[in-house]
């Protein structure tokens, strides 16, 4: 993870050549540091003609991905917005199995940088979810009373700015969770899969929750939502969710394939380390454009002196995506990126930096 402040003291990518930091027009393929359309894998997976059932291709998908993470069953929805409506009536239904048919209120632990940036998708209109714009203990405990079913809050918030949330917090939902018989569930729709150089970024802290969605989003298919619960909440699960199209099964499959392979996420977590060194030495070398760094494995922030909207889109000019996240410029760069990609990214930076201090 990187910290500095301005305190003084698809399968693989195709080959991109290295762009040259210049003032000529943008290169004909851009980098792709956005987040928007991570790799698409479904090229990769050979699998029989029986085997690309449906049904089959979700089990199979599940069984990959149950031992790898902190649950017991996972269920699969072609949104995001479908699984965590169907998270948080697992989570209800759990309490009136046990005999707690009032607690159907979920705490949203968005922060200060999220608040501006809502619920979940799906959870819009449900007037028992609420947020919470604050970290502050006693606020959260203020809000918990006998209707409370459960805490939701993302690792890694970076819906209207960049903030990894430090482990001793989430370890004190943990025990707020099970000191009044909360559900904790956490949001892994931006880091889960490996972005943040392990399999699900909560692995960094040691706190596991009882529910997580993560999110895979391929190119040439529709999104992958992965819904992971323990035993203990799936006897609330209100049935088997509708079956998701094949083609982003396979790319699902191909993933977990990918990523499950020795070597590989200590691959991510060394191209993690180099973007976030380039960054440390971009980010000193241009003082008056940025104010402070942030990042874990191939999740970075810069954040500038205001909204990052208009660096995001000279960036674009030059050939380089990246993401605005209120006053963070987000790069979130392919799994399978290349340390000359790398370089060649914070060569445009540095750049378009240059020209807007001349």
């Amino acid at each position: 993870m990187s910290g500095a402040s301005s305190d003084p003291a698809n399968e693989p990518n195709e080959q991109i050549e290295p762009v040259l930091a210049s003032d000529g027009p943008a290169a004909a393929t851009p980098l792709d540091f956005s987040g928007a359309s991570p790799d698409d894998f479904a090229g990769s997976a050979e699998l029989s003609e029986e085997a690309q059932e449906a049904a089959e291709l979700s089990d199979a998908l599940c069984a990959q991905i149950t031992p790898l993470s902190f649950g017991d069953r996972v269920f699969l929805f072609q949104s995001e917005a479908e699984a965590w409506r169907y998270a948080v009536e697992t989570m209800r239904r759990h309490h009136r199995i046990v005999g707690r048919p009032k607690r159907r209120r979920l705490i949203v632990c968005v922060g200060a940088s999220d608040g501006a940036a809502g619920l979940p998708p799906g959870l819009e209109a449900d007037g028992d979810v609420v947020l919470l714009q604050t970290d502050d203990p006693g606020a959260l405990a203020t809000e918990i009373d006998s209707r409370t079913a459960g805490m939701l809050i993302a690792p890694v918030r970076t819906k209207s700015g960049f903030e990894i949330v430090p482990g001793g917090q989430l370890a004190r939902l943990r025990e707020t969770a099970d000191e009044y018989g909360l559900v904790l569930a956490y949001d892994e729709s931006s880091c889960g899969f490996g972005r943040s150089g392990m399999l699900w970024a909560h692995e960094w802290t040691g706190v596991t929750p009882d529910v997580m969605v993560a999110l895979h989003r391929p190119a040439k298919a529709s999104p992958l939502a992965a819904l992971v619960v323990t035993q203990r909440l799936a006897r609330g699960a209100p049935g088997h969710p509708p079956l998701v199209d094949r083609s982003t099964l396979v790319s699902g499959r191909a993933l977990m394939d990918m990523l499950a392979a020795p070597g590989f996420l200590e691959r991510v977590q060394n191209r993690g380390w180099r973007l976030e060194d380039r960054l440390t030495e971009l980010f000193y070398k241009r003082r008056g454009a940025f104010t402070a760094l942030s990042g874990i494995g191939l999740m970075q922030g810069l954040a500038c002196p205001g909204e990052a909207e208009p660096m995001r889109a000279l960036l674009a000019e030059r050939g380089l995506l990246t993401r605005a996240m209120g006053s963070f410029l987000g790069l979130f760069p392919p799994l399978t990126v290349e340390e000359g990609e790398i370089d060649a990214a914070v060569s445009i930076i540095d750049a378009v930096c240059a020209r807007e201090t001349q």
